[in-house]
């Protein structure tokens, strides 16, 4: 059965351009990188804003010694559940709060173990500090963040429709912390991560006490580090650390940040068919080809990652719609898909629906302006000791259970701004589109197996061999790959999801009015309203076994609520297990390891 696809018009172009699309568009003076991403925390704050509020969001120029600046300017803190019933505020005033040393002086839960660890190694008073940590035994539960969870701001529900994403509304992350001073609720937190760790003992020593505090203080800083809404944060920074420290940039070459989620882009897109009365339209191209001091955007990184559905297809043709009007002659958008799409490869393990979608999406004119990389890469080595070695106390980031989730990934998005703006900066305004491919220099972990043996891992989160790297370029995705051991990064190909980067000429839409009626549309030989219901209840089921109950918003509140993600909840997970008990190895680093 054909679905309808609605990908939106474009009544009007943003300004005067050729219409030429390349890897680097834009005509002007300077090339011009913009980032779109989550930059302040703005879904952990629940702020969800489209149309003309949007539309007002100013664009922020960034270098690498602005970088902390910006970071103060733009007043971030996170509020993050952690524990039973509890929550933590994480300020981040610069590229260094993100550091396990730096956190363990700023979070107040932090500080609270802390002063416990200094209490139990003083004589004086270690007796006191014993019996008051004995009496917490057994209360609250071991923190752990849960596997699969959700990256708010950076994703979107694998189950959501179009009129879903058009419904979004902002919701802060659940962090029921209670009334009282901060430093009452950290004691009380204290003894909650602490209790689960600690054994009845009639002589309980104070070795023991300390060995259980350092242990389950290490389990709190893992899951604040791996909290999803901390990780978006700190990856998207890095990624911008790791892009102005690698490239020069200038009058002539510019970085620029547009505080963005997902969540904003998804609903300001789908709430109007003609997408040039969006907020996102005047922000990114009318605003900047009539600033004199901004110019039109060359290249547009979404920090977003999409996954391979018939909605997010309808999203994506809208985001490539809008972005063949920017700049001077288009500026390519390039994002990121799914590592689920690794399974995705043969047209056999794909519905229907879904093929079609994405084939009606590459066959858009605007599809020369949009490409989507795969898998991520790695930003930084874990926290260790024989990897990268913290101060405050002794801890070990990776654990074979936390595995691949465990690590920082970057946004593909970074590795094709870095290649497209060194081409730039070596070739100039004639730069040709992937003569420069590869990034190295790259970080890449070792796993020590059960035999003392070490396995150097790649640097990329999947290990893309020549076979997948055509299949995903046969798809038109741009496969990031890396050899086990070696740190490089490199680029499998540089295109869009209509095939090459070429020159494409795209004209204003006729009409921006909706999809015709159902009535219409059966009297020229269009669906029937049968067809059309039947088409609805296809797609629902299909939406229903990617993410779950994909309700789209239902329930008792109707489309206001946020649709059902595919993912858990981004909250710390407690869970009841026995200090003895060994966690599982991470499933995704098993078949990574059986892959090497």
């Amino acid at each position: 059965m054909k679905y309808s696809f609605n990908f939106g018009v474009v009544s009007r172009t943003g300004g005067t351009r050729p219409g030429a699309a390349s890897a680097g568009g834009g005509g002007g003076g300077a090339f011009r990188i913009a980032l779109l991403g989550d930059f302040s925390g703005r879904a952990n704050r629940g702020e969800l804003e489209t149309g003309d509020a949007l539309a007002k969001r100013k664009p922020i120029r960034v270098d690498v010694d602005t970088i902390d600046a910006v970071i103060q300017r733009l007043k971030i803190t996170l509020s993050l559940p952690l524990g039973q019933d509890a929550a933590i505020s994480v300020p981040i005033g610069g590229m260094d709060d993100f550091h396990p040393d730096q956190l363990f002086e700023k979070v107040d839960v932090f500080t609270e173990l802390g002063a416990l660890r200094r209490r139990l190694q003083s004589s004086a008073t270690a007796d006191k500090a014993i019996k008051e940590v004995q009496s917490w035994a057994g209360k609250g539960k071991k923190v752990r963040t849960p596997r699969n969870a959700s990256a708010r701001g950076a994703e979107l529900p694998a189950g959501a429709t179009l009129d879903d994403f058009a419904n979004l509304l902002g919701r802060p992350t659940s962090a029921a912390g209670g009334g009282g001073k901060a430093a009452q609720q950290a004691a009380d937190l204290v003894k909650k991560i602490v209790g689960p760790y600690i054994v009845p003992a009639r002589d309980p020593r104070r070795d023991a006490m300390l060995a259980a505090v350092d242990t389950a203080l290490s389990d709190a800083m893992r899951a604040l580090l791996h909290h999803p809404d901390f990780q978006v944060m700190e990856s998207i920074w890095r990624g911008v650390d790791f892009l102005t420290r690698r490239l020069e940039t200038d009058s002539s070459l510019q970085i620029i940040l547009y505080d963005l989620t997902a969540q904003e882009l998804a609903a300001d897109l789908a709430a109007a068919d003609d997408l040039a009365e969006t907020g996102l339209y005047r922000l990114l191209v009318e605003q900047p080809a009539l600033d004199a001091q901004q110019g039109p955007l060359s290249l547009i990184i979404g920090l977003y990652t999409f996954e391979m559905t018939p909605p997010h297809a309808e999203l994506l043709g809208r985001v490539a719609k809008l972005a063949a009007s920017a700049g001077a002659g288009g500026a390519p958008f390039i994002a990121a898909i799914s590592a689920d799409v690794l399974t995705m490869l043969k047209d056999e393990d794909v519905h229907p629906m879904i093929l079609d979608a994405w084939k009606q999406l590459g066959l858009l004119p605007e599809a020369n302006y949009l490409g989507l990389t795969v898998p991520r890469f790695l930003l930084r080595r874990p926290y260790g000791e024989r990897t990268d070695p913290i101060d405050q106390f002794d801890f070990e980031e990776f654990t074979p259970a936390a595995g691949l989730s465990a690590m920082l990934w970057g946004h593909g998005g970074f590795i094709a701004a870095l290649l497209l703006g060194e081409t730039f900066r070596k070739q100039g305004k004639k730069m040709k589109p992937g003569s420069i491919l590869s990034v190295g220099d790259m970080p890449y972990h070792f796993f020590t197996d059960a035999d003392g043996d070490q396995v150097a891992l790649p640097c990329t989160e999947r290990l893309i061999n020549l076979r997948t790297a055509e299949q995903l370029t046969r798809r038109r995705f741009m496969p990031l790959l890396s050899m086990q051991g070696k740190p490089e990064v490199r680029l499998g190909s540089l295109c869009s999801l209509a095939g090459p980067w070429a020159p494409v000429t795209i004209k204003p839409d006729a009409t921006a009015a909706a999809p015709q009626p159902a009535a219409a549309e059966d009297a020229s030989g269009g669906d029937s309203p049968a067809q059309e219901s039947a088409q609805d209840a296809e797609l629902a089921a299909l939406l229903a076994e990617i993410g779950g109950d994909s309700g789209g918003g239902g329930g008792e509140e109707g489309a206001s609520q946020e649709p059902p993600a595919s993912r858990e909840e981004p909250t710390a997970a407690d869970t009841p297990a026995s200090p003895e008990e060994e966690e599982p190895m991470d499933p995704e680093l098993a078949a990574l390891l059986a892959e090497l």
